[in-house]
């Protein structure tokens, strides 16, 4: 199921079964009541409506309902698993972020590969004042880059861009804590309170995560975290299997907003798939680092099994 799909289903569900008012969908999904009347209405032409729900598009429906009761999350979005998975979550992504764009939305972005996969899928309307806040240093080489056609990310006249002017990681926590206090850098992870929206990555502890293809760290760092409980990242901050912050020096040498901020943002929205991230997802929700989960099938299925 497409993510406009299962949106579409999930209002249709709301409205028809729960008997939830417009209003009431437009408050609980966060999106306009203009795009919710549009998602009845295509529920209509699409025939998910055909006097009750269509159950054959109702499958994941009871697998969301699970999860998001289970890890106290505001919503969760499952596409088909795929061979391109980031590409079908990062795409899910921007369609989610999209429909919850308004005037004058400051979004907050993250590190890594799904964050600017999914900056690269949006298209937003020109009629909307979009900004743009890094939550790191080390951001702006995984931003969409001009040339690419896919992306308006810096073509689109009414985007503001405010990118932390430092890298991700430094040489020592003195000159860290030396840059986090540099009035331009300061500045900017001033604003991220603000945000109306957040997107973030979830790291896994393998050999294609950002911080060993940039060379932050290696394969013997990441079997060194393991043996301290490491699951996963955040922002580049390592956290245990229940979501706690490991004690690291590496923390504090990083140019980043701290993880447990997160908790404090409005609208976390994680875009991560594959069971290779499952315990790293399990661990980023138990945190209560995430309001809303972008995710696939697999990922979905384990989290409410037994093992979870």
């Amino acid at each position: 199921m497409g993510y406009e799909n299962d949106l579409i289903v999930k209002i249709a569900w709301q409205y028809y079964i729960e008997g939830l008012t417009q209003n009431e969908i437009s408050e609980s999904l966060n999106l306009s009541r203009m795009k919710v009347i549009k998602y009845l209405e295509k529920a209509k032409t699409n025939n998910v409506i055909q006097f009750k729900i269509n159950l054959e598009e109702m499958d994941n429906i009871n697998i969301q309902n699970k999860i998001k009761e289970k890890f106290n999350l505001k919503d969760i979005y499952i596409v088909p698993t795929s061979s391109e998975k980031v590409e079908s979550l990062t795409i899910a992504a921007a369609q989610y972020i999209e429909d919850r764009i308004t005037s004058d939305t400051m979004l907050s972005i993250g590190y890594g590969e799904a964050v600017s996969k999914t900056l690269a899928h949006l298209s937003i309307s020109t009629k909307y004042k979009i900004t743009f806040v890094s939550l790191s240093g080390g951001v702006k080489f995984y931003m969409p880059t001009a040339i690419d056609t896919r992306s308006d990310y810096y073509t689109n006249p009414n985007y503001n861009h405010y990118i932390v002017p430092a890298p991700l990681l430094v040489a020592s926590k003195n000159l860290a804590a030396q840059l986090l206090e540099e009035k331009p850098v300061k500045k900017i992870l001033d604003m991220v309170p603000y945000s109306n929206i957040t997107v973030i990555g979830i790291g896994a502890l393998n050999d294609r995560a950002t911080l060993i293809k940039e060379g932050y760290l290696n394969t013997n760092d990441f079997e060194i975290l393991k043996t301290r409980g490491a699951v996963g990242d955040l922002l580049s901050q390592f956290y245990d299997i229940n979501g706690n912050v490991l004690d690291l020096d590496f923390h504090e040498k990083l140019i980043s907003t701290e993880i447990d901020v997160l908790k404090s943002l409005n609208h976390v929205v994680a875009v991560a798939g594959g069971l290779d991230k499952k315990d790293a997802i399990i661990g980023a929700l138990r945190g209560g680092y995430i309001d809303v989960l972008i995710t696939d099938e697999l990922v979905a299925n384990s989290l409410i099994s037994d093992e979870s």
